[in-house]
């Protein structure tokens, strides 16, 4: 067990709060945590209520720096991401995002999530119902009967894309008697055929496309969020129905007609989805959800709808038609009155007034602690030694996260020559929050040092004239291959041009192509702080692995 999940027990008010969450009060508040210390109680009312939770934050920065902080307790805990709703016609969001979405999905319906973190805006999000969804899920087990014909169909209506070689999430190939089907970004599920019949099934890589583990059966779950739930016909007949036809809405139906709709979904979400929820109904009855300062995560919900309205407001103005999803974004009264059900803890770094009944109620069954935050970094080990003596003279608890095992023997070393007394009770553990912490309350000091022991940051070199000179590129100097970088976007391979037309205006985007074959449009009008790096691989690290 984790030596700060362990202590906890030892005080009556942490054992009144969990007694608490097995009886089902709700909603509760706990105030007067770091940041780290939300996460510490976060997991160990998971550990020991054995009830799965999902944390609900402010934004994304917030929600990868819990889950940063989630990887000393756990590998377990999943995300996910908020859905960038396109307001034009092509598709430029990241396949990060789709992965960890679909992820996160199908460990809730198969019940392996046990820990998952979101943001409002993500949980205020519309998405595919859940029957809806997995309403084509099936299973394959070894010397079962199959029709290829039906697999590659079932494969198809789950979001699944057929190639020759299996490289990636979300794709299949059938090679002879052989299918092979990605069900994550490293692993796939390698099916050998004899006959009609399922002779072995075995993962395999999807890197070295060598087979590994051999398993008797296997349930293939949804590769994407955007199955349909109904034939391109109906749901063509549906945005008929939902609205009047001009010129532009004859091109989108005969587009999806084709089969190309993706990037029309999120314009006729309600057509294509006619039964709608969110991740909280995902959830709901299963879960323990966790609020993050509830005050901040209204004001992001406000702000949300207001940039919302503004989006739908240029549209207008442009005469565009507003995508359907856009308009389904929940707001926070709608948020609240969903997770009312749900059992609730509100986690607060201060004792806050009330901004709704709901957190006004979690502060009658609230538990406020006193925390403070315990930072040390390089050139800061006097201090750490000094902060560790008080706390050996006061009889806390002393547990000190040191990053890595070199780190350990190092710490344990200095420990041993600077600290007199015994140091056989200090606690001394792999791992790092993203800030130690005190608890009074628990007579607990947890110190995160593996900054101490990091190096010196390398000066930077100084940069050649040819290397200046590439500051700004302009886009028709640039040839297919060359290696450029984005100021905001980060490194990636120029592919070409394309020329979008919307609204009778022709625009050029040109492409630049990264990791996982993500591709990102920019337009040639906003080509500021574009670096051309063919030559000068040697300034770029990452560079050397974009080539591999």
């Amino acid at each position: 067990m984790n030596e700060i999940v362990k202590v906890l027990p030892n005080f009556r008010k942490f054992n009144d709060y969990i007694n608490n969450v097995k009886a089902n009060v709700s909603p509760i508040m706990l105030s007067g945590l770091t940041d780290s210390a939300k996460v510490h109680f976060a997991y160990s009312t998971f550990f020991y209520c054995e009830k799965p939770i999902c944390i609900i934050t402010y934004n994304e920065l917030q929600a990868k720096k819990i889950l940063k902080d989630l990887e000393y307790f756990t590998d377990s805990a999943v995300y996910f991401p908020r859905r960038e709703i396109l307001a034009y016609d092509y598709l430029a969001e990241s396949k990060d995002i789709s992965y960890d979405r679909i992820n996160c999905l199908n460990s809730i319906y198969n019940k392996k999530a046990k820990i998952i973190v979101t943001t409002i805006e993500a949980a205020s999000q519309e998405i595919i119902s859940k029957e809806a969804l997995y309403n084509n899920v099936f299973i394959l087990k070894e010397g079962m009967t199959i029709d290829l014909k039906d697999i590659k169909l079932k494969l198809n209506e789950l979001g699944y894309e057929r190639c020759d070689l299996v490289e990636q999430a979300s794709e299949y190939s059938i090679r002879g008697g052989i299918i092979d089907i990605a069900i994550s970004s490293k692993k796939g599920i390698r099916i050998e055929l004899w006959g009609d019949e399922i002779d072995s099934l075995r993962q395999f890589d999807l890197e070295s496309q060598r087979s590994t583990d051999k398993i008797k059966q296997v349930t293939v779950y949804p590769a994407s969020e955007f199955v349909l739930e109904d034939s391109l016909e109906k749901i063509i007949e549906r945005i008929k129905d939902n609205s009047c036809e001009d010129e532009k809405k004859l091109e989108d139906i005969e587009t999806i007609r084709q089969g190309d709709y993706l990037n029309k979904i999120d314009k006729y979400f309600n057509s294509f989805y006619q039964k709608r929820e969110t991740i909280i109904d995902y959830i709901k009855n299963e879960f323990i959800i966790f609020l993050d300062e509830i005050g901040k995560i209204k004001a992001r919900s406000e702000n949300i709808i207001k940039d919302n309205k503004n989006v739908i407001k240029t549209l207008i103005e442009k005469k565009r038609e507003t995508p359907e999803a856009l308009l389904n974004l929940k707001d926070y009264i709608s948020f609240i009155k969903k997770i009312k059900e749900i059992q609730t803890v509100y986690l607060e770094k201060q004792d806050i007034g009330f901004v709704d009944k709901q957190s006004m109620h979690a502060k009658r069954n609230g538990y406020s602690f006193s925390y403070r935050e315990v930072n040390f970094f390089r050139s800061s080990m006097d201090l750490c030694i000094k902060e560790i003596q008080q706390a050996i003279k006061d009889k806390k608890t002393i547990i000190i996260l040191v990053g890595d095992k070199n780190n350990e023997n190092k710490l344990r070393q200095i420990l041993e020559e600077k600290i007199k007394t015994n140091i056989d009770n200090i606690i001394i553990q792999k791992g790092e929050l993203s800030t130690g912490f005190e608890c009074f309350d628990f007579n607990l000091l947890v110190i995160s040092a593996k900054e101490i022991f990091s190096s010196a940051p390398k000066k930077r070199k100084r940069l050649t004239q040819e290397f200046k000179q590439g500051e700004t590129v302009i886009f028709s100097d640039l040839k297919v291959g060359d290696y450029i970088v984005h100021k905001t976007n980060g490194i990636g391979q120029f592919i070409g041009v394309n020329t979008i037309k919307a609204d009778g205006i022709t625009k050029d985007y040109i492409k630049i192509k990264y990791k996982d074959d993500d591709v990102l449009y920019i337009p040639t009008t906003n080509l500021d702080n574009i670096r051309k790096y063919i030559g000068a691989g040697e300034r770029v690290p990452k560079l050397n692995r974009l080539r591999k």
